[in-house]
């Protein structure tokens, strides 16, 4: 007997997603990637190196990435800008979940030991991106159903 799931439920959860990457925006917003109150990117980046879960990570943070804030700031901003509208439309959302793959796995590594982050939140969220990357998860309800010859 061939059962199929339903794929439905995995395109409502590629939206959700999608909104949680693009609601996360709201805190490190061009031009100086702060909030009007509250932690900005640079307050997340130098917990990273602060409280640095790998030496070598936290070293990298140091040197490389705040000496050259501005670029890593839109580099982020944009590429969770892509894999939110990715995952929301499901649009390249193969490509958008590798990049939302990488991310998580990033935010995981960078924000393992900083107090009160839950590790864990991230590795959940890596396994959402997983799913959506092995299931091609817009063909449903995305616009990667309009080109999909499923």
């Amino acid at each position: 007997m061939n059962v199929r799931a339903p794929l439905w439920p995995i395109a409502i959860a590629r939206a959700i997603i999608g909104v949680l990457w693009l609601f996360s925006l709201r805190w490190k917003l061009p031009p100086d990637f702060m909030p009007a109150e509250g932690r900005g990117l640079m307050d997340w980046l130098q917990l990273e190196v602060t409280h640095a879960a790998f030496p070598l990570y936290g070293l990298f943070v140091e040197q490389i990435v705040l000496p050259n804030f501005t670029l890593f700031a839109w580099l982020i901003f944009l590429t969770e800008l892509a894999v939110g509208l990715s995952l929301l439309t499901g649009a390249f959302t193969r490509l958008g979940a590798l990049l939302g793959l990488g991310l998580s796995l990033n935010l995981g590594i960078g924000l393992l030991e900083v107090p009160g982050e839950w590790p864990w939140s991230y590795a959940m969220l890596a396994m959402w991106h997983g799913l959506f990357l092995v299931t091609g998860a817009g063909r449903v309800w995305g616009l990667d159903g309009l080109t999909s010859r499923n």
